[in-house]
């Protein structure tokens, strides 16, 4: 038998920082109560959303929330944390969204080790902040929109003269990455990505088509958004999963579900992988 502990690999070590330096900024609504990253701090201001047709505040909570907030869902801010490489590009953008957490502490910011790798090695790598729908039920939908309406707000950034991001971002090379609710919204992001309409409501018309190439997953959910009752298909996308013993909320591998839904069918060279 071979002890696998002992083997190793003839490669670079992928978690070694790569060749370029790494810049950082935020973008932000520029009103943020909370986070003067989000508002007066903010590198590039950023339209408000209304998030309202997928995700609810229960009435019983809203006047809690909106006091913390400053806002409601009805005007939902477009916030992210960015690392990006000092070069001219253009870079492949990574969006990667947090899972759930007490609404009143933050967890966009917990990506930065990974946001300072990828970057490194070429990629821009945006952590989105959707704390403000934390804490609620049935929102995945919620969460997969506004990652959707983070990529609209990057392909404005890319084609805005004189901004930080001008001619530097891969528009045609997209991932979304997310853990525990949001590994299933980065799938049910790419799902809506091909519609033309919300699933529960065809008076929501979507009109997104993004060129997302990958979908990462770190120990999902899955369903607890059901499109129409049933569980989220997907087609045509390289997809990771990756699953850790220690996950303090999720104690199965839900994510294989959806890894054993996704079918390629276009006949392109798409892969899938678990870990």
């Amino acid at each position: 038998a071979e002890v696998l502990s002992r083997q190793t690999i003839a490669a670079p070590n992928p978690g070694d920082l790569g060749p370029f330096t790494v810049k950082r900024l935020c973008y932000g609504s520029g009103t943020d109560k909370q986070r003067p990253e989000y508002a007066k701090n903010a590198a590039i201001k950023t339209k408000t959303v209304d998030v309202t047709p997928f995700a609810t505040v229960p009435a019983a909570r809203a006047k809690q929330r909106k006091k913390f907030w400053g806002f409601d869902l009805k005007k939902a801010p477009i916030n992210g944390r960015v690392w990006y490489p000092d070069g001219t590009g253009p870079f492949a953008l990574v969006l990667i969204v947090h899972g759930n957490h007490n609404w009143q502490e933050f967890s966009d910011p917990g990506y930065e080790y990974l946001g300072e790798l990828l970057a490194s090695r070429g990629f821009i790598l945006a952590s989105v902040d959707e704390n403000f729908i934390n804490g609620l039920s049935g929102e995945n939908d919620g969460r997969a929109w506004l990652l959707l309406k983070h990529l609209e707000a990057w392909k404005k950034f890319n084609e805005t003269e004189g901004g930080p991001f001008y001619g530097r971002v891969d528009m045609t090379n997209v991932a979304v990455m997310g853990h525990s609710r949001g590994g299933e919204a980065a799938a049910v992001a790419a799902a809506f990505n091909r519609l033309k309409y919300y699933p529960e409501d065809f008076k929501q018309e979507f009109d997104f088509n993004f060129d997302i190439k990958a979908v990462v997953a770190l120990a999902p959910v899955d369903g607890q958004y059901k499109p129409t009752g049933r569980f989220t298909p997907l087609e045509n996308v390289n997809y990771l999963l990756m699953h850790g013993s220690h996950d303090e909320d999720v104690s199965t591998a839900m994510g294989l579900r959806q890894y054993e839904r996704l079918r390629f069918t276009d006949g392109q060279p798409w892969f899938k992988a678990v870990f």
